[in-house]
């Protein structure tokens, strides 16, 4: 289908079965080398990994599965050889808690997804960065070709026409870069969303502490990615409800993250998940009980700023009414100057969002 060492290069990646993301790399560089439009290319990638696995899974022998050893996801228990349901974290027989030995797999492996979605979008950023450089010069090059004399009588009018199409084509670059922009944040939004949630209590947790606190920056504004990280969050902690009954040490940490979450939201976000029965009445209260702190800081905070405000507003009515040209102009950028005060030192102070 494709040249030669195209197709060797896809043989050897797809040898083992599966495909790295280092070797995807390398095969996408050598067809967009080749001039291979790189959406038909993933497609037939996919397709002939898709072979492969099925030819290596027919071709495997059916054999009996041994007892595991090892501390992961297991069907059965690695101490005692019980048989395990999906999801549990602990033995019910012995106890024994299930420990995956690379305790933070899952969210490196998210991690590292999401650092080479982000390297493979920034070379189409350079590359458009480079290519507005060069159509930039190239139309500086063609403006100062012009003869004198044609620059003479030419006038103001052909300088405002350079300076518009100089313009236009800056914001025809610009625009690429939004959507390369784009591109990027919706890619990470779907390897977010469908990064598979673990089973092993070390990743729950680890994925959970990652998500949770990607999902808000205190900023005042929840973005795109944001909200992703939010509906992960849930999905999460939604797994380890699941397993409630079997390691309740396990949904105490998981819902003391969530809690932490909550606070922080703003109020819009704040009901994104819903909690055990037995758990609401307390974690409801302890919310209620931040939400009123948090309004006690704000008074304190705002409190010298609203009275120096109802100072100047009285001064700005008694202006007006005496006509203190003035007091008049002082109390209006008074005013002005105790709004901005106030809202930059609200914002100074970490967890007053509701």
């Amino acid at each position: 289908m494709y040249d030669e060492q195209i197709e060797n290069l896809i043989n050897l990646a797809l040898a083992d079965g599966e495909l790295t993301e280092k070797e995807k790399q390398i095969l996408f560089k050598k067809a967009e080398a080749a001039g291979i439009d790189l959406d038909e290319f993933e497609m037939v990638l996919t397709s002939k990994l898709f072979e492969k696995q099925q030819t290596m899974k027919e071709a495997a022998p059916t054999v009996a599965s041994p007892k595991s050893d090892k501390f992961g996801d297991v069907r059965k228990c690695p101490a005692c050889a019980s048989i395990l349901q999906s999801f549990q974290t602990k033995c019910d027989d012995c106890g024994h808690e299930f420990r995956n030995i690379d305790a933070v797999g899952s969210s490196q492996k998210l991690f590292d997804l999401l650092q080479a979605a982000t390297l493979r979008n920034s070379k189409a950023l350079t590359d458009l960065e480079h290519q507005k450089n060069e159509r930039l010069a190239a139309l500086s090059q063609k403006h100062n070709s012009d003869g004198a004399m044609v620059k003479i009588f030419a006038g103001k009018s052909r300088a405002q026409n350079q300076e518009e199409e100089r313009e236009d084509l800056i914001r025809e670059l610009d625009h690429g870069r939004v959507n390369i922009e784009k591109s990027i944040q919706k890619e990470k939004a779907n390897i977010i969303k469908n990064f598979p949630v673990p089973n092993s209590k070390e990743d729950l947790l680890e994925l959970l502490a990652m998500a949770s606190s990607n999902s808000y920056d205190n900023d005042g504004y929840v973005g795109i990615e944001e909200e992703v990280w939010i509906q992960k969050t849930d999905q999460i902690y939604s797994k380890i409800k699941v397993t409630a009954d079997k390691d309740p040490e396990l949904l105490e940490q998981a819902t003391n993250m969530v809690v932490s979450l909550m606070k922080k939201l703003p109020s819009k976000y704040k009901n994104f998940t819903t909690f055990p029965e037995a758990m609401k009445g307390k974690i409801l209260t302890e919310l209620d009980n931040d939400k009123k702190r948090n309004w006690d800081n704000k008074v304190k905070v705002g409190k010298p700023y609203v009275i120096a405000m109802g100072a100047l507003l009285l001064l700005l009515i008694l202006s007006l009414l005496l006509k203190w040209g003035l007091f008049l102009f002082i109390s209006i950028v008074g005013i002005a100057i105790t709004g901005v005060l106030l809202n930059k030192a609200l914002k100074n102070k970490n967890g007053l969002n509701f």
